[in-house]
């Protein structure tokens, strides 16, 4: 029952976290130790996502926390114009792709990357209200794709925040299995974005039937990646993810503890490996 109490507070206060009036969210200092970022391999592809939060837009914060973890590939969500103007003014990626925001000011998308990007495929919204890109990399370790999502939020078609916790389970499911079915199957693959459910939810559970390794819950546990104040209470939730298949090896992998953003931004770093 708790459990139940805590998730509708977190529906009812998604509205507030998606609005477009600027927000602040306090820091996790009162939650776990932030984890130390190690430092990279020369093999590794060390990979972030990062739900920005379009009602932060231009925080100059977001672009010091991607720097400080030296990412070599970033899948971003919630982009508009002044994002695309503030990240790329603070980082230096030779390589970098944005789309606007459509119908919804949460639904911009963008990438940034030290390696050429090949081919991004725009996967359209399928049940939920935001597209999705299949991103083609060529790597040192080879040609690889990654699955940038941002999957339905827990709202129903009529509007209710608390009915679509337990409506929506579905269509995120069918969400990442329309998505996954546009993939490359001969390119080793990385699924990563605000998945808006936990490692239990049903689109997690779909890629993990398939193959798929969340290498954020394999390296940080259930630390949480959201998280909103509702009064003296912080709500806190793992929705952001990097999952990889078998011709991955994930060696590293955590939370960043920075910027305003009710999303942290999750990173973790590969090898590549030939599957058994």
């Amino acid at each position: 029952m708790l459990r139940s109490l805590a998730i509708a507070l977190v529906i009812v206060t998604w509205i507030a976290c998606h609005n477009t009036t600027p927000v602040t969210v306090p820091s996790l200092s009162s939650g776990p130790a932030p984890m130390p970022i190690p430092l990279r391999s020369s093999s590794s592809l060390r990979v972030m996502s990062y739900n920005l939060n379009f009602g932060v837009a231009g925080d100059r914060t977001a672009a010091a926390a991607i720097a400080g973890a030296k990412p070599q590939i970033v899948l971003l969500q919630e982009t508009n114009e002044v994002w695309v103007q503030t990240l790329l003014a603070d980082l230096s990626y030779a390589h970098h792709r944005f789309t606007p925001p459509k119908d919804l000011p949460a639904g911009g998308l963008g990438v940034l990357s030290r390696y050429p990007i090949v081919t991004i495929d725009e996967l359209p919204s399928v049940g939920g209200p935001f597209l999705a890109w299949r991103v083609v990399v060529d790597t040192p370790a080879g040609r690889i794709q990654i699955l940038n999502l941002h999957l339905r939020p827990p709202m129903s078609d009529g509007g209710s925040w608390v009915a679509g916790y337990w409506t929506t389970r579905e269509t995120r499911e069918q969400e990442i299995g329309w998505h996954l079915e546009r993939l490359d199957p001969a390119l080793p693959t990385l699924l990563a974005g605000d998945f808006n459910e936990e490692t239990d939810g049903r689109a997690m559970k779909y890629a993990a039937d398939r193959g798929y390794t969340d290498a954020i819950a394999q390296f940080a546990g259930t630390r949480q990646t959201w998280q909103w104040p509702v009064g003296s209470l912080m709500l806190r939730f793992q929705l952001d993810h990097i999952m990889y298949d078998a011709r991955f090896l994930a060696v590293s992998g955590g939370i960043v503890d920075a910027g305003n953003s009710d999303h942290k931004p999750v990173w973790a770093d590969f090898e590549r490996v030939d599957p058994i």
